[in-house]
């Protein structure tokens, strides 16, 4: 029998980002491009979490994963108690691993509200938005 090989499980797997990311659209259009898009072979592409997004920062400690910026899917951070304007505000040096530019969506959603957690790749920032504001976006799987 030729039996596919054994794919690892996803927490395991490295990331793998989408090639281009969309522009201008709202995050309900972002999360049906991702479910939908198929790119190098594959079809189980999705919108990435907050704390995803963060593993592309670069030059900016406070966003990127762990840092001092608290909020975090994983570690159940999504309100707006756990947001602090000073320590997610991003860095002046601060860019990301993938091209692009302005604000980009996460599937985190603000557990308090129907906004969504977003994050700048002019400069590390993380921030929210309403549902219809037009940002970009990345797949992942």
């Amino acid at each position: 029998e030729n039996a596919a090989p054994a794919q690892k499980p996803a927490e395991k797997r490295a990331l793998q980002w989408s090639k281009n990311p969309a522009t201008k659209i709202i995050w309900k259009e972002a999360e049906w491009y991702c479910k939908n898009i198929k790119e190098d072979g594959y079809t189980d592409w999705r919108l990435p979490t907050i704390d995803e997004l963060r593993t592309l920062v670069e030059n900016c400690p406070e966003s990127a994963t762990g840092g001092t910026c608290g909020i975090s899917e994983t570690n159940n951070k999504l309100t707006i108690n756990d947001y602090n304007k000073e320590t997610c505000r991003g860095c002046r040096k601060g860019r990301m691993k993938l091209k692009g530019k302005g604000w980009f969506w996460s599937s985190s959603q603000r557990t308090d509200t129907d906004h969504y957690w977003v994050i700048s790749f002019n400069n590390a920032r993380i921030s929210e938005a309403k549902m219809i504001m037009a940002y970009n976006v990345y797949c992942v799987r």
